[in-house]
């Protein structure tokens, strides 16, 4: 489906805050874009993502997000890490000196709104399976929920699809790096307990925890034992979690009724070109 594509065209890959955020801003200076999402609509209640920081606030600010974003979570101006190190956010130069305690969906589900309003298409259950490049344009093949594969081109192509890029893979870039943290565990819990703040956190001996409130009765664990480091598919289940909780905290809240359990590791890895002709690379999915 080679072709001339309109100049002012361009299709974003990848539907989380970076996607978001470039396909709104593109719209809002008349670009034609499409954004073209693996999953289903429904924004997850599971994203890892918590903390919002001043100058994110502040680029949020810019777009008229910001202060609808604050009301759906709670501010804190200040950290104790590892029960010694203090870290003072209240004196940050911004007119958001603390960290926002919020969960990643509420800001995609701004972002999603302003893309929206300004007049992105979105394309959900579209899996990017081929990719090619001529002068002119960018010629993606997408296949939907029901199997089918249809070719959608464009003058660009933004490949914020996270670091397993389909995009990063179809051009070709290497994604070098290495893993620094391996087995970090995740989960959803309720609890029994309540802690003093909204984030509490500490390392202690080979282990690291940190419990953050939802603020709907919900609390994101996430936690690593460096003594037991095993691959992201290993079973997880709630008790290793309040084992790891108790040896990082001291406690562990009387955890219960687990929704969600996860293991995910950490990598450092960083692609060798953003850019490759017409097409780029942007959050994750570059570094």
């Amino acid at each position: 489906m080679n072709g001339t594509a309109p100049h002012r065209t361009v299709i974003v890959v990848g539907s989380g805050p970076t996607g978001l955020l470039l396909a709104g801003d593109l719209a809002t200076a008349g670009v034609t874009v499409t954004l073209v999402e693996k999953r289903p609509r429904k924004i997850s209640n599971l994203s890892r993502a918590f903390g919002v920081h001043a100058r994110t606030l502040e680029q949020l600010d810019a777009r008229g997000l910001a202060d609808e974003l604050l009301t759906t979570g709670d501010t804190i101006t200040g950290l104790r890490l590892f029960r010694r190190l203090s870290l003072d956010l209240s004196t940050l130069p911004s007119r958001f000196p603390f960290l926002l305690i919020t969960p990643q969906y509420e800001v995609e589900r701004l972002l999603e709104r302003r893309a929206r309003e300004a007049g992105v298409e979105f394309a959900y259950e579209s899996e990017v399976v081929g990719l090619r490049q001529d002068d002119e344009g960018v010629d993606i093949d997408v296949r939907g929920a029901d199997g089918a594969v249809v070719t959608r081109r464009a003058a660009y192509v933004v490949g914020a699809d996270g670091h397993r890029s389909a995009v990063r893979q179809a051009i070709g870039l290497d994604f070098p790096g290495v893993s620094v943290i391996k087995s970090l565990i995740l989960a959803d819990v309720r609890l029994a307990e309540k802690p003093e703040g909204v984030l509490t956190v500490n390392g202690r001996g080979d282990a690291f925890a940190m419990i953050a409130s939802f603020g709907d009765g919900w609390y994101r664990v996430m936690g690593w034992n460096r003594r037991n480091e095993v691959s992201d598919d290993a079973p997880l289940d709630l008790d290793e979690v309040k084992e790891i909780t108790r040896r990082a905290l001291g406690a562990d809240y009387g955890m219960h009724d687990a929704r969600w359990l996860s293991r995910f590791h950490s990598d450092e890895r960083q692609a060798p070109h953003y850019r490759v002709g017409r097409v780029f690379l942007a959050g994750d999915a570059a570094h």
